[in-house]
């Protein structure tokens, strides 16, 4: 049984803070743990604690809490680490993108492309001294990542340090997403016949609700790297009977305004991509060319930076709501689980669960993608920690476009390990996204310089 202390790091977050400590505490199996709060914010830190008080009590998790902006306190003999930070997110994610479109260059800006790998360097940097605290103050800790861009973030802390890290992504979901629109009829869903995905409440919730929905009569195996995995197979799971013909015969009915881009992916490969539209143009260079507007054509909704800080504003009144009495603590239990607490559970308990979506170092279960690099496959989770499940080869020119962001994420960790500039321009000119190599290497150094006092390891 594994040490019954967890530690959250960058636990004042108003959204994801909640969240996960109503997963926690509403987790039978985790009744009774230790619960360490860390953020360098004290204000937020104070707040959260305070709602993991009423929480623990409301929810009878008799864990014993505790909170503290120094994490050394908290990571002594630590079982469970859980690991979300950002660095000015909305802010210097629309520098990053603003940057990339001087040069032409239209794209998500966080998980891939040339901004990835400043986001990279930034949490990295932040990330290297907790890693080391880990290694020192609680070696045989297994840490949960959440910390974008996941990939890379995950590729780092497996290169840099001995820390066993699990990286958490709730993206299988959209999946069933797309699922609940292609066989609506079958599970008595009904969608606007003109359905189009946009960053609003009520476009997040629907998303979820749906593939809360869906989850209970159909399953996905999918394989590939975070937010670029792909459904290998899609089965009823009361029968276990295969859908995939069914759904290639079904995906002429998806209205055109639903994730055009996904729909003309599966018709080129012959395979459901996961992750929608927005984070599956992040890894192809099909949408980045401003001059070709394609973009616009296929529709792509980039984040809406100042949506998600109005989540947090209200993530952070709610928390508010209910501290004052105003408001019931059901009311902050999310509608789908981040799943950090099922994880712990499994690993805790010995449950020898299933998981639709881990990632976790490639031991052979993707087996034409680099061995050792981060994949994200379905796996088993128990007491020896997580076991990825052998899905054998990936369809070949969709291995080949992962193995280019595998070799990006490498030399994004290299690169940022020996702060070496020609790295960084190698790994820009191989990027799909850059078609000029002149401008691969001005872009690089225009980002290196622009966040200079972030990036320590390049000075």
């Amino acid at each position: 049984m594994q040490n019954r202390k967890i530690v959250v790091v960058g636990a004042g977050s108003a959204e994801f803070g909640s969240q996960s400590l109503y997963g926690i505490m509403n987790t039978e199996g985790l009744h009774g743990f230790e619960l360490h709060l860390v953020d360098i914010d004290p204000e937020k830190l104070d707040l959260v604690s305070r709602l993991a008080e009423r929480m623990n009590l409301n929810l009878g998790a008799q864990m014993r809490i505790y909170s503290t902006t120094r994490r050394e306190e908290a990571f002594e003999n630590a079982g469970f680490l859980i690991l979300s930070i950002a660095i000015e997110r909305e802010d210097l994610w629309l520098k990053d993108y603003r940057l990339a479109l001087k040069y032409g260059i239209t794209h998500y800006a966080e998980n891939g492309g040339p901004a990835a790998f400043t986001h990279s360097c930034r949490n990295m940097a932040a990330i290297g001294p907790i890693l080391q605290d880990i290694e020192k103050l609680c070696p045989e800790a297994v840490l949960l990542n959440f910390t974008n861009p996941m990939q890379r973030i995950c590729t780092a802390i497996h290169r840099l340090s001995k820390v066993q890290v699990i990286g958490i992504c709730h993206q299988i979901t959209f999946g069933y997403f797309i699922l609940g629109v292609l066989f609506q009829d079958e599970l008595g869903l009904s969608f606007p016949i003109d359905l189009r995905f946009e960053w609003t409440d009520e476009a997040v919730e629907l998303w979820f609700s749906t593939a809360k929905e869906v989850a209970k009569s159909l399953e996905i195996v999918a394989a590939g790297i975070n937010h670029f995995t792909w459904m290998l197979s899609v089965k009823e799971r009361s029968s276990g009977r295969d859908l995939y013909p069914e759904l290639r015969e079904k995906i002429g009915n998806l209205p055109e305004t639903f994730e055009p881009l996904t729909q003309e992916l599966f018709r080129i490969f012959g395979v459901m991509p996961v992750p929608g539209d927005c984070h599956l143009t992040e890894y192809v260079p099909y949408t980045s060319d401003q001059r070709e507007k394609t973009w616009e054509r296929y529709d792509i909704q980039f984040y809406d930076l100042e949506w998600g800080k109005r989540r947090r504003e209200d993530g952070l009144h709610r928390i508010q709501q209910v501290l004052a009495g105003r408001d019931e603590i059901e009311s902050l239990r999310p509608i789908i689980s981040e799943r950090a607490e099922i994880l712990i559970d499994a690993i805790a308990n010995n449950r020898h669960l299933y998981e639709e979506a881990l990632n976790i170092p490639n031991r052979g279960y993707i087996t034409n993608l680099p061995y050792g690099a981060m994949v994200e496959v379905p796996g088993i989770l128990a007491s020896e920690g997580p076991a990825g499940l052998v899905v054998g080869d990936l369809p070949e020119a969709i291995a080949a476009l992962c193995r280019q962001q595998i070799s990006i994420n490498e030399l994004t960790v290299q690169a940022f390990r020996e702060g070496d500039r020609r790295l960084v321009h190698q790994l820009f000119a191989i990027d799909p996204m850059i078609q000029d190599p002149a401008a691969a290497v001005k872009l690089a150094d225009e980002y290196l310089e622009l966040y200079r006092d972030y990036l320590p390891t390049f000075q």
